[in-house]
């Protein structure tokens, strides 16, 4: 066997022994000069090792200096390969070791996308604090907010928006994170949006206003939350159509009824006292977000 051919064996062992976490062994391999490989994905063992949680391994491969940001053909990196299973231990030590946190995988995603998606709000108070960018989009156009607001992870909502993630930002569809959270009936989610002072008024592209998603959608509660809010109900979509009219159209009659009955909603002593308390806030001028040092403190 030549030595070329040795060193091959030898760097195919150390994916394996990666892969398995198989501490000693790496150290001996390395020892004996086995060299970074990848698997037929791109993957090198440090993305193996990330990905299974084998965090003695990672510390091992960082302190032999491997390189901390090569993207596997998904063109994730090991912190997007450790940011998927949530696994902080190792998120920690790449992000000492100075790994890139906004590098993008072939979908747009950075690993705070990866964390959000996946409601780890550990992973994302993380990554903001090192100073990742909570206003990153991927090919879709969504930020971060816009996958935690779809999948209803509350507390990752709140991580990010501690951090700065604006609500109103738009993906390609033209949804804000109102949109979405209406268009998947989270609730919570659409609280915790309206407390950070987003816009129940926005736009996507067909027109909708969040009101309208709701009220095709026959999400009844929503629609009661968002008039509650002071949703417009004469804003008119691209079909030329009144939220009261898209129910209607949808063959929603109890969302039509709760819109015929916006004015009364609207004063509602709930609705009132929201309506007051965003205004009031606003004009005391409380930020939405705080210091990204401060986020790691919050609950």
């Amino acid at each position: 066997m030549s030595q070329q051919d040795a060193v091959a064996a030898l760097s195919e062992r150390l994916l394996i022994a990666a892969y398995k976490g198989q501490t000693e062994n790496v150290v001996q391999l390395i020892n004996k000069g086995a060299k970074v490989a990848v698997t037929k994905h791109g993957r090198t063992p440090l993305h193996l090792a990330a990905n299974k949680g084998h965090l003695p391994v990672v510390q091992i491969l960082l302190k032999a200096g491997c390189d901390l940001d090569v993207q596997d053909d998904g063109d994730q990196t090991a912190l997007h390969r450790a940011t998927v299973v949530g696994n902080t231990e190792i998120i920690a030590a790449l992000i000492h070791e100075g790994c890139a946190l906004d590098r993008q995988d072939k979908d747009g995603n950075t690993a705070l996308h990866e964390a959000s998606w996946h409601g780890f709000s550990q992973s994302a108070k993380l990554l903001v604090k090192a100073g990742a960018n909570v206003l990153a989009k991927n090919k879709a156009g969504n930020t971060a907010l816009h996958l935690a607001c779809q999948n209803s992870h509350s507390q990752s909502t709140r991580v990010l928006l501690l951090a700065g993630s604006r609500a109103d930002l738009k993906n390609n569809a033209g949804d804000t994170c109102l949109h979405v959270a209406a268009r998947y009936n989270h609730l919570s989610i659409i609280r915790l949006l309206l407390s950070a002072f987003c816009s129940v008024h926005e736009k996507n592209q067909a027109g909708d206003t969040a009101l309208h998603v709701a009220a095709a959608l026959n999400h009844k509660k929503v629609a009661k939350i968002l008039l509650e809010a002071g949703a417009d109900t004469t804003i008119v979509n691209n079909a030329g159509q009144t939220p009261l009219e898209t129910a209607r159209y949808h063959n929603n009659p109890e969302v039509a009824l709760l819109l015929t009955k916006a004015p009364q909603v609207l004063r509602f002593s709930r609705g009132r006292s929201l309506r007051k308390k965003r205004e009031r806030l606003k004009e005391e001028r409380r930020a939405q977000s705080v210091p990204r040092d401060e986020v790691a403190q919050s609950k």
